[in-house]
């Protein structure tokens, strides 16, 4: 990308995250520094457990772990950060009841995880092409009534949030967790714009790819997710949302751990790839990681096919996004991941957006 693209905090959240830089680092009350040590040699993420290496090792200011500590006090939010380098843990960081094991609601992150499972269908010809339509695929949730170009909507378009379905990004979680049936309530909208050209941020239209998903699959969204994604990776079987139909919801809600995220950002790295077996087609992972879309404000930066893709921090750049915070950032030319985690509700004036961190904290700690 050669476009600059705004940065997502305030002059003020920028100055106090570099007047905090340049104070000695101190241990905040209540913030849980897990320091890594160089871990045995031959110890692989994608044979076992996370390895792990000091910040030295792995080409990264060794003040980065104490560095943390003294700017997170600015997100009290968060309750987790994983730094991940070279398939291996960095420096994590928990804050209160949360550690390593725990999993947590990664909100809207759950939309990559969806992501990701399309791609999985397309590796194993379960999902023929990302132009099959709603009407191929699921006509039989198509409400009576419905607008007639429903039925022409695309895999591709729901990816990219270009679906051209009206919709309300402001209550878009609000809309659906009040809906009796979010299908119904997504798939009766009228289609105001021609697909793939105009964004529109729709949670409804990440749980119809969730459904697609089971439909060529033939077997439960959770089930699939758990034969084809979460064992091969070494994560334990998620717990998802549930929409009033008994369907696990695709476009939120789904538990995790934050060293669970680190696994699906080092898939990505891996090109789709784990443990020498083939997941995921790389020219789709190069698709669902680079511009297809406009985005709008809730990323503040372009689209993928689920992904939001950004330059703000001088690399090329990738991240899942939940409400809160919730990130899984992936910086393929530093082989970087940052996993960032927000365990437990707090006020909205409590939730800052902690891109900064990793923007201008963690990636300019990492060398080239």
């Amino acid at each position: 990308m050669e476009a600059r693209f705004p940065q997502p905090f305030t002059r003020r959240t920028l100055t106090a995250t570099i007047a905090l830089l340049g104070v000695a680092a101190v241990s905040r009350p209540g913030f849980r520094q897990a320091r890594a040590q160089t871990s045995p040699a031959g110890l692989d993420v994608e044979n076992g457990p996370w390895p792990t290496v000091s910040a030295e090792d792995a080409g990264i200011d060794p003040s980065l772990p104490d560095t943390l500590d003294a700017v997170i006090a600015e997100y009290p939010a968060v309750t987790g950060i994983v730094v991940i380098r070279g398939g291996a843990i960095v420096t994590e960081h928990y804050r209160g009841d949360y550690g390593q094991d725990d999993p947590f609601d990664i909100r809207s992150v759950t939309k990559s995880v969806i992501g990701t499972l399309i791609g999985i269908a397309v590796q194993r010809g379960e999902l023929s092409s990302l132009d099959a339509t709603i009407g191929e695929l699921i006509p039989d949730r198509i409400p009576d009534g419905a607008d007639p170009e429903v039925a022409g909507i695309t895999v591709r378009s729901l990816l990219t949030m270009t679906s051209g379905l009206e919709w309300d990004y402001r209550s878009d979680y609000e809309r659906l967790e009040a809906s009796a049936d979010p299908v119904l309530t997504t798939l009766s909208q009228p289609v105001t714009a021609a697909g793939g050209e105009v964004y529109v941020y729709n949670s409804g239209g990440s749980h119809l790819l969730g459904l697609m998903v089971a439909e060529v699959s033939g077997r439960p969204l959770e089930d699939y997710a758990d034969e084809v994604l979460f064992a091969p990776l070494g994560i334990e079987r998620g717990s998802w949302g549930r929409t009033p139909q008994g369907e696990v919801i695709g476009g939120y809600g789904l538990k995790l751990t934050p060293r669970d995220l680190g696994r699906l950002g080092q898939l990505y790295l891996n090109e789709g790839t784990w443990n020498g077996t083939r997941l995921m087609p790389a020219d789709y992972i190069r698709a669902a990681t680079s511009y297809q879309s406009a985005g709008d404000g809730t990323g503040r930066t372009p689209y993928g096919y689920q992904w939001w893709v950004t330059d703000a921090s001088g690399y090329d750049a990738f991240y899942a996004l939940g409400y809160g915070g919730q990130y899984i950032y992936v910086v393929p030319a530093l082989d970087l991941i940052c996993v960032v985690a927000v365990g437990f509700e707090t006020g909205l004036l409590e939730l800052r957006s902690p891109r900064p961190l990793i923007e201008t904290v963690i990636v300019p700690a990492t060398q080239p």
